[in-house]
């Protein structure tokens, strides 16, 4: 007589994996941080405050579906974002990935946009230019 046991069981079928390809242009969030995937390569995004500035889509994903692109650098704040050093005050205007001290008031009047406050470690991920005054 056989076992019920063997007779009842179901087969398990082996689960497929599915490995999307994240498509260039937009920022991935994994475990590991944000990325902006450009072409075949990702870029790792300093912050999450840096992502947002860029406007771009943001998907959730597991790093090991990033696996296959290469690390080709670090991306800062978006051109034209607005930021002020949390710990001395200063802010600066970001443009050609440069960060350019704003000296003169007048020049937030004139650009008239949120300032986002940030951390030296991310605001100096770009390099230093010159500073803007009237």
């Amino acid at each position: 007589m056989k076992s019920w046991k063997i007779l009842f069981q179901k087969k398990v079928k082996p689960k497929r994996t599915y490995y999307p390809v994240v498509p260039s242009g937009l920022i991935a969030h994994t475990e590991k941080g944000y990325f902006y995937i450009k072409g075949s390569k990702r870029y790792t995004v300093v912050s999450e405050r840096a992502a947002m500035s860029w406007s771009l889509p943001i998907i959730s994903t597991k790093d090991q579906m990033l696996s296959n692109l290469p690390i080709a650098g670090v991306v800062g704040f978006r051109d034209g974002t607005l930021v002020k050093d949390i710990s001395d005050g200063k802010i600066y205007l970001i443009s050609d990935s440069k960060r350019r001290h704003v000296v003169e008031p007048d020049v937030l009047e004139w650009l008239e946009q949120d300032i986002v406050d940030a951390g030296q470690k991310e605001i100096f991920v770009h390099p230093e230019g010159e500073k803007l005054s009237e």
